[in-house]
């Protein structure tokens, strides 16, 4: 009995390993007390973040029925695939309309380009003959002329000689006659002069008798024909960028976040159809206490923790410290009016930059912790 219990007391601690256990336990808190007292001080840290992105909203320019619409949430879309189809046959058909009636314009400009070259050419040729009568008309006035200056000497002589008896009365009285007929051809000579100089002008501001008008007034008829003809066509191409229109395009390539219509509903103008991110491009925003946004600087590395994948590290660096608190951006701002006052710690937004780790696993809208290594002034990434 004696024997047992002596066993037994000897099988208890003593009192120095007691004391080895608790310096060990001491030592322990120390270091970890340590390590926490240094990574306070060299580690900006805030659980206060999330994954964010920019979310692009798609909307529909034009008000429609929507035909098509057949994207879920999750689908991924590359930069310019189909969005939406918005009902176009009415559109269709005034296209049509447009087309055909470009078609007549050009036709008719056509039309009257070639009877703008029929004018010229009869124009010209009018010109030419009216000049070419003026010409003959100035001959045979001219001959006419000299006939009447001759006619005239002959019945001088002749009532000269009359008087002397040197040649017979019918004689001096056929003379006469031919001076007067002399006269009377050479009156209608200049008549007709003065009728081919009056066609000659007319014919020099195109005032003939030709079948086609002048040719100012086509070319003017064709300059409005082209005028015409401009507006159609831009009346077409307006057409043309409104049925274009009515297909709704993806405007990035990334992920539908949500989807916003279904097919058969009719949409406003701008009206949103679905809200997208591009899964390339996401970041970090953390609110970091005023108190602790003085360390920071860009470039800084960071260890991120995102809540949906605790043991899969992520890695940053600092992009941007904002210069405002989240407070001012609120939608109902405190002004404190009542005079009482408590003084809080606002918070400064920070933009974080993702540099590796599983990011095709996340996605905005994530919880996420930041640990921000302020120990030095690294900017590898400013």
């Amino acid at each position: 009995m004696t024997s047992s219990t002596s066993n037994a007391v000897s099988r208890r601690p003593g009192k120095g390993t007691k004391l080895t256990l608790l310096a060990l336990v001491v030592l322990a808190i120390l270091v970890w007390a340590g390590f926490a007292i240094h990574h306070r001080m060299t580690h900006v840290s805030a659980q206060d973040a999330r994954v964010m992105a920019d979310q692009v909203t798609v909307s529909s320019r034009l008000a429609g029925w929507v035909t098509d619409f057949s994207i879920i949430e999750g689908d991924r879309l590359d930069k310019g695939d189909t969005v939406a189809h918005l009902y176009s046959r009415p559109d269709e058909e005034k296209l049509k309309t447009l087309k055909a009636g470009v078609a007549a314009m050009q036709a008719r400009l056509d039309y009257q380009r070639e009877r703008l070259t029929l004018a010229e050419k009869q124009f010209k040729g009018g010109l030419n003959m009216t000049h070419q009568e003026l010409t003959a008309s100035k001959a045979a006035m001219a001959a006419a002329k000299a006939r009447l200056v001759q006619a005239r000497k002959d019945y001088q002589r002749s009532d000269a000689l009359l008087a002397k008896h040197s040649v017979s009365q019918q004689q001096r009285d056929a003379d006469y006659y031919a001076y007067l007929a002399a006269q009377a051809e050479y009156r209608q000579a200049k008549q007709e002069v003065a009728v081919s100089q009056a066609q000659a002008d007319n014919a020099e501001v195109g005032f003939t008798q030709m079948p086609l008008p002048n040719p100012s007034v086509l070319r003017s008829q064709l300059k409005v024909s082209r005028q015409e003809l401009a507006q159609a066509r831009a009346r077409l191409s307006q057409e043309k960028l409104r049925i274009a229109d009515l297909t709704v395009p993806s405007p990035i390539g990334g992920v539908v976040n949500k989807t916003l219509v279904d097919a058969g509903e009719y949409v406003s103008a701008g009206q949103p159809l679905l809200m997208m991110h591009d899964p390339d491009k996401l970041w970090v925003e953390a609110n970091i206490k005023e108190t602790d946004i003085g360390e920071l600087r860009v470039g800084q590395p960071v260890d991120i923790t995102v809540d949906a994948y605790p043991d899969r590290p992520f890695h940053g660096h600092v992009t941007v410290i904002g210069r405002a608190a989240t407070s001012q951006f609120a939608l109902l701002p405190d002004p404190n009016p009542s005079g009482n006052f408590t003084k809080i710690t606002q918070r400064i937004p920070v933009r974080i930059a993702l540099d590796d780790g599983p990011v095709k696993q996340i996605g905005p809208g994530m919880m996420v912790e930041v640990d921000i290594d302020v120990s030095g002034d690294d900017t590898r990434h400013g």
